[in-house]
Protein backbone atom coordinates (compact mmCIF):
# COMPACT_ATOMS: atom_id res chain seq x y z
CA UNK A 1 0.00 0.00 0.00
CA UNK A 2 1.29 3.44 -0.09
CA UNK A 3 0.61 5.33 2.71
CA UNK A 4 0.18 9.48 2.70
CA UNK A 5 2.36 11.10 6.09
CA UNK A 6 1.47 14.56 6.62
CA UNK A 7 4.87 16.19 7.61
CA UNK A 8 5.16 18.67 10.75
CA UNK A 9 8.03 21.15 11.85
CA UNK A 10 10.11 23.82 10.67
CA UNK A 11 9.80 22.40 6.84
CA UNK A 12 5.65 21.27 6.58
CA UNK A 13 4.20 18.98 3.78
CA UNK A 14 3.79 15.72 2.51
CA UNK A 15 5.22 12.76 1.78
CA UNK A 16 4.39 9.68 0.37
CA UNK A 17 6.06 6.01 1.52
CA UNK A 18 5.40 2.54 -0.04
CA UNK A 19 4.22 0.04 2.76
CA UNK A 20 3.39 -3.37 2.49
CA UNK A 21 0.52 -5.62 4.10
CA UNK A 22 0.47 -5.95 7.38
CA UNK A 23 1.06 -9.64 8.33
CA UNK A 24 0.71 -10.38 12.19
CA UNK A 25 2.74 -13.72 12.29
CA UNK A 26 5.76 -11.84 10.19
CA UNK A 27 5.93 -9.29 13.02
CA UNK A 28 5.79 -12.01 15.19
CA UNK A 29 8.94 -13.85 14.12
CA UNK A 30 10.94 -10.30 14.14
CA UNK A 31 9.91 -9.60 17.48
CA UNK A 32 10.62 -13.36 19.01
CA UNK A 33 14.27 -12.79 17.50
CA UNK A 34 14.86 -9.89 18.66
CA UNK A 35 13.91 -10.47 22.20
CA UNK A 36 15.93 -13.83 21.79
CA UNK A 37 19.05 -11.75 21.05
CA UNK A 38 18.33 -9.78 23.86
CA UNK A 39 18.40 -12.67 26.64
CA UNK A 40 21.86 -12.45 28.61
CA UNK A 41 22.01 -16.03 29.12
CA UNK A 42 23.74 -15.87 32.30
CA UNK A 43 21.69 -18.04 34.41
CA UNK A 44 23.64 -20.50 35.92
CA UNK A 45 23.41 -23.52 38.56
CA UNK A 46 25.78 -25.76 40.36
CA UNK A 47 25.33 -29.66 39.81
CA UNK A 48 26.57 -31.60 42.73
CA UNK A 49 30.02 -31.92 41.28
CA UNK A 50 30.30 -27.84 41.46
CA UNK A 51 28.90 -28.01 45.06
CA UNK A 52 31.03 -27.58 48.40
CA UNK A 53 30.40 -30.61 49.73
CA UNK A 54 32.68 -34.35 51.58
CA UNK A 55 32.54 -36.56 49.25
CA UNK A 56 32.24 -39.29 52.39
CA UNK A 57 29.06 -41.15 51.98
CA UNK A 58 26.23 -40.23 54.70
CA UNK A 59 26.34 -43.85 56.68
CA UNK A 60 26.52 -47.33 56.09
CA UNK A 61 24.99 -48.98 53.18
CA UNK A 62 23.32 -51.37 55.34
CA UNK A 63 21.68 -52.07 58.92
CA UNK A 64 20.30 -48.34 59.73
CA UNK A 65 16.77 -48.46 58.30
CA UNK A 66 17.25 -45.40 56.04
CA UNK A 67 17.60 -45.20 52.37
CA UNK A 68 20.55 -45.91 50.64
CA UNK A 69 23.04 -42.72 50.26
CA UNK A 70 26.15 -41.29 48.95
CA UNK A 71 27.67 -38.51 49.60
CA UNK A 72 25.23 -34.93 50.25
CA UNK A 73 25.90 -33.55 47.09
CA UNK A 74 23.21 -35.46 46.23
CA UNK A 75 20.17 -33.32 43.84
CA UNK A 76 17.89 -34.79 46.97
CA UNK A 77 19.18 -32.81 49.83
CA UNK A 78 19.60 -29.41 51.09
CA UNK A 79 22.57 -27.66 50.23
CA UNK A 80 23.04 -30.53 47.48
CA UNK A 81 23.46 -29.67 43.44
CA UNK A 82 21.11 -28.73 40.87
CA UNK A 83 20.11 -32.04 39.04
CA UNK A 84 18.88 -29.96 34.87
CA UNK A 85 19.36 -26.71 36.28
CA UNK A 86 20.10 -23.85 33.60
CA UNK A 87 23.75 -23.12 32.42
CA UNK A 88 25.61 -20.14 30.52
CA UNK A 89 23.77 -20.22 26.80
CA UNK A 90 23.49 -17.74 23.70
CA UNK A 91 19.63 -17.32 23.05
CA UNK A 92 20.08 -15.85 20.03
CA UNK A 93 19.34 -17.02 16.31
CA UNK A 94 19.69 -16.04 12.52
CA UNK A 95 16.47 -14.61 10.96
CA UNK A 96 17.08 -13.76 7.04
CA UNK A 97 17.15 -9.36 6.56
CA UNK A 98 14.44 -9.43 3.95
CA UNK A 99 12.35 -10.82 6.99
CA UNK A 100 13.98 -8.48 9.70
CA UNK A 101 13.27 -5.43 7.08
CA UNK A 102 9.81 -6.78 6.12
CA UNK A 103 8.91 -6.85 9.80
CA UNK A 104 9.67 -3.29 10.32
CA UNK A 105 8.03 -2.17 7.29
CA UNK A 106 4.63 -3.77 8.52
CA UNK A 107 5.09 -2.31 12.25
CA UNK A 108 5.27 0.70 10.66
CA UNK A 109 2.43 0.22 8.63
CA UNK A 110 0.45 -1.14 11.48
CA UNK A 111 0.71 2.36 12.99
CA UNK A 112 0.04 4.42 9.73
CA UNK A 113 -3.35 2.53 9.38
CA UNK A 114 -3.95 3.08 12.64
CA UNK A 115 -2.88 7.49 11.89
CA UNK A 116 -0.17 7.25 14.78
CA UNK A 117 2.65 7.98 12.68
CA UNK A 118 4.05 11.39 12.87
CA UNK A 119 6.70 12.86 10.58
CA UNK A 120 8.77 15.72 11.75
CA UNK A 121 11.06 17.80 9.57
CA UNK A 122 13.29 20.42 11.48
CA UNK A 123 12.17 20.40 15.83
CA UNK A 124 13.06 24.05 16.66
CA UNK A 125 14.04 22.81 20.30
CA UNK A 126 16.31 23.73 22.35
CA UNK A 127 17.83 20.85 24.58
CA UNK A 128 15.27 21.55 27.49
CA UNK A 129 12.80 19.37 29.06
CA UNK A 130 10.08 22.71 29.14
CA UNK A 131 10.66 23.03 25.49
CA UNK A 132 9.84 19.32 24.00
CA UNK A 133 6.88 19.58 26.49
CA UNK A 134 5.54 22.63 24.56
CA UNK A 135 6.16 21.24 21.18
CA UNK A 136 4.29 18.00 21.81
CA UNK A 137 1.37 19.79 23.60
CA UNK A 138 0.62 21.91 20.56
CA UNK A 139 0.79 19.03 18.31
CA UNK A 140 -1.42 16.81 19.88
CA UNK A 141 0.85 15.14 22.38
CA UNK A 142 -0.22 15.59 26.18
CA UNK A 143 1.76 12.23 27.87
CA UNK A 144 -1.58 9.63 27.54
CA UNK A 145 0.14 7.81 24.64
CA UNK A 146 3.73 6.37 24.66
CA UNK A 147 6.14 7.71 22.09
CA UNK A 148 8.75 6.57 20.23
CA UNK A 149 11.38 9.09 19.16
CA UNK A 150 13.48 8.43 16.38
CA UNK A 151 15.37 11.35 15.25
CA UNK A 152 19.06 12.57 15.29
CA UNK A 153 18.33 15.93 16.66
CA UNK A 154 20.31 16.21 19.35
CA UNK A 155 18.02 18.72 20.80
CA UNK A 156 15.44 16.81 20.54
CA UNK A 157 16.98 13.60 21.69
CA UNK A 158 18.05 15.85 25.22
CA UNK A 159 14.63 17.63 25.43
CA UNK A 160 12.84 13.98 26.05
CA UNK A 161 15.33 11.87 27.28
CA UNK A 162 13.20 13.19 30.83
CA UNK A 163 9.99 12.01 30.02
CA UNK A 164 9.14 8.88 31.07
CA UNK A 165 6.42 8.55 28.32
CA UNK A 166 8.64 9.31 25.31
CA UNK A 167 11.39 6.88 24.07
CA UNK A 168 14.16 8.61 22.24
CA UNK A 169 16.41 6.98 19.75
CA UNK A 170 18.61 7.62 17.19
CA UNK A 171 17.73 7.05 13.30
CA UNK A 172 19.99 3.60 13.57
CA UNK A 173 17.57 2.60 16.69
CA UNK A 174 14.42 2.38 14.45
CA UNK A 175 13.19 -1.74 15.24
CA UNK A 176 10.11 -3.67 14.54
CA UNK A 177 9.42 -4.35 18.85
CA UNK A 178 9.83 -0.57 19.85
CA UNK A 179 7.35 0.54 17.35
CA UNK A 180 4.95 -2.28 17.87
CA UNK A 181 4.99 -1.66 22.02
CA UNK A 182 4.46 2.52 21.77
CA UNK A 183 1.08 3.88 20.95
CA UNK A 184 2.76 6.29 18.89
CA UNK A 185 5.52 6.68 16.31
CA UNK A 186 7.49 10.23 15.77
CA UNK A 187 10.36 10.14 13.43
CA UNK A 188 12.08 12.78 11.31
CA UNK A 189 11.25 13.11 7.94
CA UNK A 190 14.50 11.83 6.37
CA UNK A 191 14.33 8.76 8.64
CA UNK A 192 11.22 8.13 7.27
CA UNK A 193 12.30 8.07 3.79
CA UNK A 194 15.77 6.65 4.47
CA UNK A 195 15.01 3.14 6.44
CA UNK A 196 14.78 1.83 2.91
CA UNK A 197 10.55 0.34 3.86
CA UNK A 198 10.45 0.24 -0.19
CA UNK A 199 12.93 -2.32 -0.76
CA UNK A 200 10.46 -4.89 1.79
CA UNK A 201 7.74 -4.73 -1.65
CA UNK A 202 9.44 -5.99 -4.66
CA UNK A 203 6.12 -6.66 -6.00
CA UNK A 204 5.33 -3.61 -8.27
CA UNK A 205 8.85 -4.17 -10.20
CA UNK A 206 9.24 -7.81 -11.95
CA UNK A 207 11.48 -7.26 -14.77
CA UNK A 208 12.39 -11.19 -14.79
CA UNK A 209 9.10 -12.24 -16.51
CA UNK A 210 10.75 -10.59 -19.28
CA UNK A 211 13.35 -11.96 -19.66
CA UNK A 212 11.71 -15.21 -19.59
CA UNK A 213 9.78 -13.86 -22.55
CA UNK A 214 12.48 -13.01 -24.86
CA UNK A 215 14.87 -16.27 -24.22
CA UNK A 216 11.74 -18.75 -24.55
CA UNK A 217 11.26 -18.45 -28.42
CA UNK A 218 13.74 -21.05 -29.97
CA UNK A 219 13.80 -22.36 -33.45
CA UNK A 220 13.55 -25.82 -32.60
CA UNK A 221 11.68 -27.07 -35.75
CA UNK A 222 13.90 -25.71 -38.28
CA UNK A 223 17.00 -27.83 -36.23
CA UNK A 224 14.77 -30.71 -36.71
CA UNK A 225 14.23 -30.25 -40.39
CA UNK A 226 17.76 -29.04 -41.21
CA UNK A 227 18.73 -32.68 -39.27
CA UNK A 228 15.98 -34.51 -41.08
CA UNK A 229 17.06 -33.74 -44.52
CA UNK A 230 20.15 -35.45 -45.09
CA UNK A 231 18.98 -38.60 -42.82
CA UNK A 232 16.25 -39.30 -45.81
CA UNK A 233 19.28 -38.65 -48.14
CA UNK A 234 21.16 -41.30 -46.80
CA UNK A 235 18.34 -43.90 -46.60
CA UNK A 236 17.80 -43.79 -50.62
CA UNK A 237 20.92 -43.74 -51.31
CA UNK A 238 22.73 -47.05 -49.22
CA UNK A 239 20.41 -49.73 -51.22
CA UNK A 240 21.62 -48.71 -54.63
CA UNK A 241 24.97 -49.30 -53.39
CA UNK A 242 24.54 -53.04 -54.36
CA UNK A 243 28.19 -53.83 -54.78
CA UNK A 244 28.73 -53.15 -50.75
CA UNK A 245 27.60 -56.97 -50.23
CA UNK A 246 30.67 -58.48 -51.44
CA UNK A 247 33.25 -58.27 -49.25
CA UNK A 248 30.27 -60.60 -47.02
CA UNK A 249 30.81 -63.25 -49.54
CA UNK A 250 34.71 -63.38 -48.85
CA UNK A 251 34.10 -66.13 -46.12
CA UNK A 252 37.76 -67.83 -46.41
CA UNK A 253 38.80 -64.37 -44.55
CA UNK A 254 37.38 -65.62 -41.50
CA UNK A 255 38.08 -69.27 -41.72
CA UNK A 256 41.77 -68.54 -41.97
CA UNK A 257 42.34 -67.25 -38.79
CA UNK A 258 40.86 -70.88 -37.45
CA UNK A 259 43.16 -73.10 -39.12
CA UNK A 260 46.15 -70.63 -37.58
CA UNK A 261 44.33 -70.91 -34.39
CA UNK A 262 44.35 -74.52 -34.56
CA UNK A 263 48.22 -75.26 -35.43
CA UNK A 264 49.07 -72.62 -32.75
CA UNK A 265 47.20 -74.16 -29.88
CA UNK A 266 49.08 -77.84 -30.51
CA UNK A 267 52.54 -77.01 -30.14
CA UNK A 268 55.75 -79.26 -31.44
CA UNK A 269 56.84 -79.96 -28.29
CA UNK A 270 54.56 -80.04 -24.82
CA UNK A 271 56.71 -80.15 -21.20
CA UNK A 272 56.18 -83.38 -19.13
CA UNK A 273 55.74 -83.41 -15.76
CA UNK A 274 58.77 -84.58 -14.57
CA UNK A 275 57.50 -84.88 -11.37
CA UNK A 276 56.42 -88.21 -12.20
CA UNK A 277 60.24 -89.88 -11.80
CA UNK A 278 61.00 -90.67 -8.33
CA UNK A 279 63.73 -88.37 -6.77
CA UNK A 280 62.42 -85.22 -8.67
CA UNK A 281 60.19 -82.66 -6.69
CA UNK A 282 58.88 -79.37 -7.28
CA UNK A 283 61.95 -77.56 -6.83
CA UNK A 284 63.80 -79.95 -9.14
CA UNK A 285 61.63 -79.83 -11.83
CA UNK A 286 61.53 -76.00 -12.40
CA UNK A 287 65.41 -76.26 -11.72
CA UNK A 288 65.22 -78.69 -15.11
CA UNK A 289 62.93 -76.40 -16.60
CA UNK A 290 64.66 -73.67 -16.52
CA UNK A 291 67.66 -75.42 -17.78
CA UNK A 292 65.85 -76.20 -21.02
CA UNK A 293 65.25 -80.37 -19.82
CA UNK A 294 61.31 -80.20 -19.64
CA UNK A 295 60.67 -83.77 -21.53
CA UNK A 296 61.43 -87.02 -20.82
CA UNK A 297 63.07 -87.64 -23.90
CA UNK A 298 65.70 -84.58 -23.23
CA UNK A 299 66.23 -85.97 -19.76
CA UNK A 300 66.84 -89.37 -20.67
CA UNK A 301 69.81 -87.81 -23.27
CA UNK A 302 70.84 -85.44 -20.72
CA UNK A 303 74.36 -86.22 -19.11
CA UNK A 304 74.89 -86.32 -15.32
CA UNK A 305 77.43 -83.09 -15.89
CA UNK A 306 74.81 -81.36 -17.16
CA UNK A 307 71.74 -82.07 -14.93
CA UNK A 308 73.92 -81.47 -11.68
CA UNK A 309 75.23 -77.93 -13.35
CA UNK A 310 71.50 -77.08 -13.71
CA UNK A 311 70.56 -78.17 -10.13
CA UNK A 312 73.94 -76.36 -9.01
CA UNK A 313 73.10 -73.06 -10.54
CA UNK A 314 69.50 -73.32 -8.79
CA UNK A 315 71.24 -73.90 -5.56
CA UNK A 316 70.49 -77.60 -4.86
CA UNK A 317 72.61 -80.09 -3.95
CA UNK A 318 73.06 -83.64 -6.13
CA UNK A 319 70.38 -85.90 -5.97
CA UNK A 320 71.79 -89.52 -4.73
CA UNK A 321 68.96 -91.03 -7.47
CA UNK A 322 70.34 -88.31 -10.46
CA UNK A 323 71.39 -92.24 -12.16
CA UNK A 324 67.67 -93.51 -12.49
CA UNK A 325 66.49 -90.99 -13.90
CA UNK A 326 67.63 -92.11 -17.41
CA UNK A 327 66.41 -95.34 -16.92
CA UNK A 328 62.95 -93.98 -15.65
CA UNK A 329 62.91 -91.46 -18.51
CA UNK A 330 63.19 -94.34 -21.01
CA UNK A 331 60.62 -96.10 -19.86
CA UNK A 332 58.13 -93.26 -20.26
CA UNK A 333 59.33 -92.40 -23.75
CA UNK A 334 58.59 -96.14 -24.87
CA UNK A 335 55.20 -95.86 -22.69
CA UNK A 336 56.41 -99.36 -21.08
CA UNK A 337 53.90 -98.32 -18.03
CA UNK A 338 54.60 -101.92 -16.15
CA UNK A 339 58.18 -101.59 -16.49
CA UNK A 340 58.37 -97.79 -15.17
CA UNK A 341 55.97 -98.50 -12.05
CA UNK A 342 57.98 -101.63 -11.11
CA UNK A 343 61.25 -99.43 -11.24
CA UNK A 344 59.20 -96.66 -9.35
CA UNK A 345 58.38 -98.88 -6.45
CA UNK A 346 61.57 -100.72 -6.34
CA UNK A 347 63.03 -97.46 -5.40
CA UNK A 348 60.74 -96.44 -3.55
CA UNK A 349 61.35 -99.75 -1.16
CA UNK A 350 65.05 -99.01 -1.28
CA UNK A 351 64.30 -95.66 -0.25
CA UNK A 352 62.17 -96.51 2.15
CA UNK A 353 64.74 -99.23 4.22
CA UNK A 354 67.16 -96.91 3.63
CA UNK A 355 65.23 -94.39 5.95
CA UNK A 356 64.47 -96.93 8.35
Amino acid sequence: MIATFSVIGQNPGSLEVVLPEVKQHVMFDVVTWQLAKRRAGTASTKTRANVSKTGKKKYSQKGTGNARHGDGAAPIFVGGGTAHGPHPRDYSYTLPKKVRKLGLAMAVADRAEQGKVVAVDGFGLEPKTKSFLAWAKANGMDGSERVFLVTDDENALRAARNLIWVTPVKTAGLNCYDVLRHERLLIDRGALEACKLERANRDADAPKPEKKAKAAPVEAPKLVATVEAPKVEAVEASPVETPVAAPVVETPVVEAPVVEDSKAAAPASTPDDLKQIEGIGPKINDALIAAGIDTFAKLEAASEESLKAALETAGLRFAPSLGTWAEQSGFLVRGDEAGFKALTDSLTAGRKEGDA
